[in-house]
C-alpha cells in the first residue's frame, strides 16, 4: 500500500484506469464469445428448420407420387401418369437437398439413405410395374391387382414412418439447438450485468482510493494553505510521509509555514526596533507623563503633612489629599504600564479593543511633542464606535508612526498653521476607519506611490520601515492602510479595521475618566 501511495498521482490515475478497461475487455471478450455462439445456435436453428421444411415436402412429395399413380390407374388418364412423374422428380430433387443439408451428421445421413431405399424399393416393386402393365387392355387389370395388394401400402407406410423418425431426431437437435442459444443468451446478459457492475465496484474502489490518497490530503493542504494566506501561522500543517506529488505539496507547505513564521518574527524584531526608535524620540512627552502625576503626589503629601501637624490636625482634609496620592500613584502606574507594553517585544495578542480608547492613550504620550513643534491637535471621534478584535501594541504602534510622521513632516513649514486632525468613524461594510490629516508640505504624486515601500523615507534621518511596518501589521489585522493628498497641503493617513459584533462581548478600554468622546481640541 505504501508502495502505491508513492506512485506519481499520473500513475495511479493510469493504474485505476488499467484495471477498469481490462475488466471492462474481459467482460466484453466473455460477451462476444457468447454472443458468437448465440448467433451459431441461431443458424443452426435456421439450418433444423430447413430440414425439417424439406422432409415435410419430400413426404408430400411421396404420398402426391402415390396418390397420382392410384389416379392413373384406376382411370387410365396420361395426366394423372404425368404428375406422378413430376412428383418423384420433386422428391428427388428434396432428397438431394436433404443430403447436403445434413451432411455433418452421419445418423441423419444414414437414415435419409433408408428412406430413399424404401422409396427406390415402392417405385421399383410397384409403380413401375404397374405403369409398365397399363398400356395393355390385359394387363391392366394386374396393375389394378397390384394396386390393391398391400405390399404397396406397407412400403409407403414404412416410407412415412422412416421420415417421421428423420423429423423426430431433426426436432430434437433443434430443441437442443434452441436451448444451447437460450443458454448463450443468458450467459452473454449475465456476462454483461456482471462486468457492468464489478466496473462499477472498480471504479467505485478507485475513486474512493483516489480520494483518499489524493483528494482527502489535498483538500486538508488547501485548508491549510487558505488560513495561511489570512495570516494565521498556528494552523496544523498535514503530515503526508509519502514521495508523491501531494507529499511534496505538503512539505512545500511545511516550508510556507516555517518562512511565515521566520517573516513574523523578524518582522516583530523589527517593528519593536521601530516602537524603541519612535518612542526615544518621545523622551520629553514621557517624562512629563510621567513627571505631572509625581509632581502631585509630592504636593498632596506636603498638604497631607500640614493639616496633621497643626494644633488642630485636620483629618478629613489629610484623608483627602491622601486619596490624591493613591489615585495620582495608579495614574502614574498606568502611564509606566502603557509604555513598559510598547518597549516590551511580547508575543502577538487578540483582543477587543476600543478605538477611541486605543488613540487616546497615543495622544497623551505625544501631546508634549505636539505642542514643542507649535501644531495645533483636534480630535473628532466618533461616539459608538463597535469593538474590533486585535493586538493592542500593534495597532498603536500604528497610530503613534502615522502622529509622529505628521508632527515631523509639519516642523519643516514655516508658512501658515501646523493642524493636526485625527478622526475616527465607521464605514460600511462594517469597519472601523482612522484618520491622521495634517498640514505639512505638499505631497509629490509620485511620493504617495511609493511612501509604504521599505527603505523608502522623505526624511533626511529616516529609515523608512515605519509606513512598511505600520501596513503589515494593518494588513494582518485584515484591514487597509492608504495615504491621499490633504487640501490645501499636507496628507492624509487612513487606515480600516474590521469591526465586531458588540452584542455579549467586552472591549477592553481606558478608564471611563480619560475618556474622550465627540470632538475636541488641545
Amino acid at each position: 500500500m505504501s508502495a502505491l501511495a508513492n506512485l506519481p498521482i499520473l500513475s495511479k490515475l493510469l493504474a485505476a484506469f488499467v484495471v477498469v478497461l481490462a475488466t471492462i475487455f474481459v467482460s466484453s471478450a466473455v460477451v462476444y464469445d457468447r454472443l458468437l455462439v448465440v448467433e451459431e445456435a441461431k443458424n443452426w436453428r435456421i439450418h433444423s428448420t430447413d430440414v425439417v421444411v424439406a422432409l415435410s415436402t419430400a413426404r408430400h412429395a411421396v404420398l402426391e407420387q402415390e396418390s397420382n399413380l392410384r389416379g392413373y390407374i384406376l382411370t387410365g388418364d396420361d395426366s394423372f401418369l404425368e404428375s406422378s412423374r413430376q412428383s418423384n422428380a420433386r422428391y428427388e430433387q428434396l432428397i438431394s437437398k436433404l443430403r447436403d443439408l445434413t451432411k455433418d451428421n452421419l445418423s441423419q445421413q444414414s437414415r435419409l439413405n433408408a428412406l430413399d431405399d424404401l422409396e427406390k424399393k415402392w417405385r421399383s416393386s410397384i409403380a413401375d410395374r404397374e405403369i409398365a402393365l397399363m398400356p395393355k387392355p390385359e394387363g391392366q387389370e394386374g396393375a389394378r391387382a397390384i394396386e390393391s395388394s398391400m405390399v404397396g401400402r406397407s412400403l409407403i407406410d414404412l416410407i412415412h414412418a422412416k421420415a417421421e423418425e428423420i423429423e423426430k431426431a431433426e426436432l430434437e437437435l433443434l430443441a437442443g439447438r434452441d436451448a444451447t442459444q437460450r443458454k448463450a443468451f443468458t450467459a452473454a446478459y449475465t456476462m454483461t450485468v456482471l462486468g457492468c457492475a464489478v466496473s462499477l465496484v472498480i471504479a467505485a474502489l478507485m475513486a474512493a482510493l483516489v480520494t483518499r490518497s489524493i483528494a482527502a490530503p489535498i483538500g486538508r493542504l488547501t485548508a491549510a494553505i487558505t488560513t495561511l494566506a489570512k495570516g494565521f501561522t498556528a494552523v496544523e500543517v498535514p503530515r503526508i510521509e509519502r514521495s508523491d506529488e501531494v507529499g511534496k505539496m505538503a512539505a512545500a507547505v511545511q516550508v510556507l509555514k516555517d518562512s511565515m513564521i521566520e517573516r513574523e518574527r523578524l518582522q516583530s524584531e523589527l517593528a519593536h526596533a521601530n516602537r524603541v526608535v519612535t518612542m526615544g524620540q518621545l523622551t520629553a512627552s514621557i517624562a512629563h507623563e510621567v513627571n505631572q502625576p509625581v509632581a502631585a503626589v509630592v504636593t498632596n503629601a506636603q498638604a497631607a503633612l500640614r493639616w496633621l501637624g497643626g494644633q488642630q490636625p485636620n483629618l478629613k482634609e489629610a484623608q483627602h489629599a491622601l486619596r490624591s496620592i493613591v489615585n495620582e500613584g495608579t495614574r502614574v502606574s498606568e502611564v509606566v504600564q502603557r509604555i513598559r507594553a510598547l518597549f516590551m517585544k511580547s508575543p502577538r495578542r487578540s483582543e477587543l479593543l476600543h478605538v477611541n480608547s486605543l488613540m487616546l492613550e497615543v495622544v497623551a504620550l505625544t501631546r508634549r511633542q505636539v505642542l514643542a513643534n507649535d501644531a495645533q491637535l483636534r480630535l473628532e471621534l466618533m461616539e459608538g464606535l463597535p469593538p474590533i478584535r486585535g493586538d493592542r501594541v500593534q495597532l498603536q504602534q500604528v497610530m503613534l508612526n502615522l502622529i509622529i510622521n505628521a508632527i515631523e513632516a509639519m516642523a519643516g513649514v514655516r508658512d501658515g498653521s501646523r493642524e493636526l486632525l485625527i478622526r475616527t468613524c465607521q464605514a460600511e461594510p462594517a469597519a472601523i476607519v482612522v484618520e491622521v490629516c495634517d498640514t505639512g508640505p505638499e505631497m509629490d504624486p509620485q511620493s504617495l506611490e511609493r511612501l509604504f515601500d521599505a527603505f523608502y523615507t522623505t526624511k533626511p534621518g529616516g529609515l523608512g520601515m515605519g509606513l512598511s511596518i505600520s501596513r503589515t501589521i494593518v494588513e494582518r489585522h485584515g484591514g487597509e492602510l492608504s495615504a491621499a493628498a490633504n487640501e490645501p497641503r499636507g496628507a492624509i493617513f487612513r487606515f480600516s479595521v474590521p469591526a465586531e459584533d458588540s452584542a455579549g462581548s467586552q472591549a477592553v478600554s481606558i478608564s471611563a475618566g480619560d475618556a474622550r468622546h465627540g470632538t475636541a481640541q488641545l
